[in-house]
């Protein structure tokens, strides 16, 4: 029997994953993974991940589905991964995107391998909408059949050798067919609300984050007018700007409507354009991961997607170097913004490379 370990936050996608590979003949248990050592850090009403509730929620669905469940500490490597990280990127004009460097960085590989010391298992599980196939003898990430919820997007840095241990139980399911399934089996998490906010950063506030880590935020420099070249104003610290952003620039004196196109930290200058100036036809991004043989990639019909919630958009990439690309798009883009990542799909919805975009 093959023994799997689910990842289980405490919500209803993961542990409806449980219950599936539970019913599917697996030897299953469950891991709630310690990422943030902040227990009384709240925001309002809200509290971080890993929150005692969230344990306690995970322990009892385990223990209704007569499973064992463990809690594992990997707030060391979270704090460096992952939080260094997104403070050094903000800090660097970029808009970074974290849950994509956690499941690449922590919750697949890391914990695949301490999993495996401990536990001697043959998978890893999670509660994600996505696929993994296998096509050519190659294992692809691939779109679950929920578009609609489909978070691919946020897999796309896994690495290659880890796909073949990877499940994705609700690849095939929409999310009221997982609550439906979690309350005929009495999982008491089955109404249980999502959240959309950063794990960590649970308000959505990630300027509040950077100053509870210590971080000065709020340091004044000039608004520039890309076009012209006009000086426009002052702005209240570049970090807490990003690209696309219309609000709060308190810019009086100008007959359009200004939007953050372009964020320069060295010289602490926000430049500002109109709409038309938010649309590029390219960009650039680096530490690309591939799935397929570059040489096929530059070759195919592809689709991009520039942040999580973008529509895929008709693109052909070409080579910059050994791990960077300029992806080019038939219709230009708003608003591509550096420290996202850009996905590319190829017709199948197989993801056949990422990248951070830095230009």
């Amino acid at each position: 029997m093959k023994k799997v370990a689910v990842l289980m936050s405490g919500g209803v996608d993961s542990s409806t994953s449980a219950y599936i590979l539970l019913k599917e003949g697996y030897n299953v248990f469950g891991v709630t993974l310690k990422l943030w050592n902040c227990d009384e850090v709240v925001y309002g009403d809200k509290q971080i991940c890993c929150s005692p509730k969230d344990i306690y929620d995970a322990k009892n669905v385990c223990l209704s589905l007569g499973i064992k469940h463990y809690v594992l500490d990997f707030s060391k490597e979270f704090k460096e991964y992952i939080i260094d990280t997104f403070c050094k990127k903000y800090l660097s004009g970029f808009t970074p995107n974290p849950c994509i460097l956690c499941n690449d960085k922590i919750k697949f590989e890391l914990v695949f391998e301490r999993l495996k010391n401990l536990f001697d298992i043959d998978f890893i599980a999670s509660g994600h909408y996505a696929k993994i196939i296998k096509f050519e003898n190659k294992y692809f990430i691939a779109k679950a059949k929920d578009e609609l919820k489909d978070q691919s997007y946020f897999l796309c840095r896994l690495s290659s050798k880890m796909l073949p241990y990877i499940i994705f139980p609700l690849e095939d399911f929409s999310k009221d067919k997982v609550r439906e399934i979690a309350k005929s089996a009495g999982i008491k998490v089955a109404d249980k609300k999502e959240s959309f906010d950063l794990c960590f950063v649970p308000s959505g506030d990630y300027r509040k984050f950077l100053k509870l880590m210590g971080h000065e935020i709020n340091k004044p420099g000039k608004i520039i007018d890309i076009n012209t070249g006009k000086f426009l104003g002052y702005h209240k610290g570049y970090v807490n700007y990003t690209v696309g952003q219309r609000c709060g620039l308190g810019l009086k004196n100008v007959s359009s409507r200004m939007y953050v196109v372009k964020i320069e930290p060295k010289e602490n200058i926000v430049y500002v354009g109109r709409q038309k100036d938010l649309y590029k036809d390219f960009l650039v991004a680096k530490d690309c991961v591939f799935y397929e043989k570059k040489e096929k990639i530059f070759k195919q019909r592809l689709f991009a997607k520039i942040r999580y919630k973008s529509e895929l958009a008709e693109c052909k990439v070409e080579p910059l170097g050994t791990n960077t690309v300029k992806v080019k798009f038939f219709i230009p883009q708003r608003a591509i913004t550096p420290g996202q990542y850009v996905v590319v799909y190829d017709e199948e919805n197989k993801i056949l490379l990422s990248g951070e975009i830095v230009h």
